[in-house]
């Protein structure tokens, strides 16, 4: 071997103890762990159908990987085995304490009734994920969905819950804790608030990555947006869109709750910005009580350019925020970047010192100019150049005597880096934070 392994040995000596101790160690060894299984390694696959009907009576948590399901004749796995493997699992397995995994990758669509037909022998399952295939696709997903919930008996389950019956106070309260509004999430390390990039609605709050709770470990992914698979413990931002075609009631109560508690972070140019909002009733618009402005490095760079625009989208915006929203109600931030040291990479910044300054100006003049942002229930700036300006930039537009400390900003000191703006769990504060 080129490297010791790095797995923890089983410590196969409590198996030469008294057979009270053995039969105390076995049931820990198969209830405790995650047994992952390649059903196309010949090795593997006849040691778990070795496996005594004690052992697999006790096991707990089974991932079953069957790798690429090809044409006939060029399968490595066959629904043979398959359907041989399923049938140790329904006959042998206590599936009412099991949590089992499947995974796969369907190269061709027709193919798909090689692995669906034997896995409707599994019932009753404790949980289940499924991914059929490694690249998304919708109709293998709503298939994977599909198993899923009739291998778990979730299928036929109609709750009949009388939500619309509901106080419409009590069912706000409900709606909020769907993915209507996006939080921050510690799995995640996502944006704590809504992602309108560009203008563009809500392609950018699907993660990248696995959320790591779709499945017992991190051997397989069964997040949806990733793969063609459904996991019921999936974690991952998907947004409801079903909850405005289940009727007219329905979907005003889920805009109201949508536009009232998310936090808008708008990127990009200010036009796709601008055609966004005006994409919006007024009744809803005047419904948004908190908005992030996040410019990025190239926005000081290509804004104030003459062929760029930038700015002068930027005070397009302004005035319409003062017309269509309820600015008593709104917190509205800007934040022009992540960290120092960004700008130091792209900057000279002894050269650019006084450019950068007129950018921030240039941005908080429209603001400034308009009386009613005074109005503002709180406005917070985050530079990462000269923060020591942030104060003057929130008095010129709030007033003299407007104190951002007390409508809860973090001062620069203790911001997390991950978070210039703020962050979303007091947790998350550094005590040196930015100085770091």
């Amino acid at each position: 071997m080129d490297h010791e392994c790095y797995c923890d040995a089983i410590p196969l000596q409590l198996f030469t103890c008294c057979r009270a101790v053995q039969r105390e160690v076995r049931g820990l060894l198969y209830a405790r762990n995650v047994f992952k299984l390649s059903w196309w390694n010949l090795p593997a696959r006849e040691t778990f159908q070795r496996l005594s009907a004690a052992a697999l009576a006790t096991i707990t948590a089974l991932q079953i990987d069957l790798g690429s399901i090809e044409r006939r004749d060029r399968m490595i796995v066959t629904e043979e085995d398959i359907d041989r493997l399923f049938t140790i699992i329904a006959t042998k397995c206590t599936t009412a304490n099991l949590n089992f995994t499947l995974a796969c990758d369907v190269l061709e669509r027709k193919h798909i009734g090689v692995v669906t037909r034997p896995f409707k022998r599994l019932t009753d399952l404790r949980s289940c994920a499924v991914c059929l295939a490694v690249l998304p696709d919708v109709p293998l997903g709503k298939l994977a969905k599909k198993m899923v919930l009739g291998a778990t008996n979730h299928a036929g389950r109609a709750s009949g819950f009388p939500f619309l019956k509901l106080p419409k106070e009590l069912r706000s309260q409900i709606l909020e804790h769907t993915d209507l509004v996006v939080r921050w999430r510690d799995h995640k390390w996502s944006d704590d608030g809504l992602v309108i990039q560009d203008g563009l609605d809500l392609a950018d709050n699907n993660p990248r990555y696995c959320c790591w709770r779709c499945t017992r470990s991190h051997a397989f992914c069964c997040c949806p947006h990733l793969n063609s698979s459904f996991s019921e413990s999936c974690a991952c931002f998907i947004f409801p869109s079903a909850f405005f075609r289940v009727s007219h009631q329905f979907a005003t109560e889920a805009r109201e709750v949508f536009f009232s508690q998310n936090r808008f972070i708008f990127t990009g140019p200010p036009d796709g910005t601008l055609s966004f909002l005006r994409s919006q009733s007024p009744a809803m618009l005047a419904l948004i009580r908190k908005i992030d402005f996040q410019m990025s490095t190239s926005n000081v760079i290509n804004w104030p350019r003459p062929d760029d625009g930038g700015l002068r989208a930027w005070r397009t915006v302004v005035p319409f925020l003062a017309e269509n929203l309820n600015l008593a109600n709104l917190a509205l931030s800007i934040d022009t970047g992540p960290a120092h040291d960004t700008y130091r990479n792209l900057f000279d910044l002894d050269a650019h010192r006084t450019d950068i300054r007129d950018f921030h100006h240039a941005v908080i003049e429209p603001l400034r100019d308009d009386k009613r942002f005074r109005r503002l229930r709180s406005f917070h700036v985050f530079w990462a150049l000269f923060n020591e300006d942030e104060a003057e930039a929130e008095r010129a537009v709030k007033g003299p005597d407007y104190d951002s400390a007390r409508d809860g900003k973090i001062p620069y000191g203790k911001r997390n880096p991950n978070f210039p703006h703020g962050v979303p769990d007091s947790s998350l504060a550094w005590e040196n934070g930015m100085a770091v």
